[in-house]
């Protein structure tokens, strides 16, 4: 049960996360720093194990990668702190099916965004206060690290502890 509303809690943090992205185009530095410290309590009630320094080696490889993308302008800053966040709750394995269901998802987003900003009349985008209808404006890549982040979660697992489960209440929707 307390899994579950860890699981439930990081959730809504990356999905407040991805909202403010879409609207602002900023991440708030709130938001990584709650991803980390759900994991901490992730780790207090799912418990240590010996293997947990895999987490810390994914976290320190996107954050550099990260930083990398950063300095070419690829990406922005809350986007990397955001993603580091999150890759400090996978280890090795629990990683690759991260990074892909955000790729994807991140592919996906921009063809969403590019369409919408062309079928969107001139005049709404232009009455809207959601950063993402600049005309040739950056992707809000904030929305598919969350949503991929998520997923990842939900169906490959948290480290510690592996397979994670969705809990009962949204099993029984």
């Amino acid at each position: 049960m307390i899994k579950d509303l860890i699981l439930l809690a990081v959730s809504f943090v990356l999905i407040a996360a991805a909202m403010e992205d879409m609207a602002r185009l900023r991440i708030s530095n709130i938001f990584p720093m709650l991803v980390m410290g759900l994991y901490a309590v992730w780790v207090a009630v799912a418990g240590w194990e010996s293997g947990i320094w895999h987490n810390g080696v994914v976290f320190l490889g996107v954050f550099a990668l990260g930083c990398g993308l950063f300095a070419l302008r690829w990406m922005g800053g809350g986007d990397v702190k955001l993603m580091a966040a999150c890759a400090l709750w996978f280890d090795w394995l629990g990683a690759v099916p991260w990074f892909i269901y955000i790729t994807v998802g991140g592919g996906l987003l921009a063809l969403v965004i590019m369409a919408g900003r062309r079928l969107v009349p001139q005049t709404a985008r232009a009455n809207s206060s959601l950063a993402i209808f600049a005309a040739k404006g950056p992707i809000p890549y904030g929305v598919a690290i969350a949503l991929g982040t998520i997923m990842a979660l939900y169906l490959t697992g948290p480290n510690p502890s592996g397979m994670a489960r969705l809990p009962d209440f949204v099993r029984a929707l």
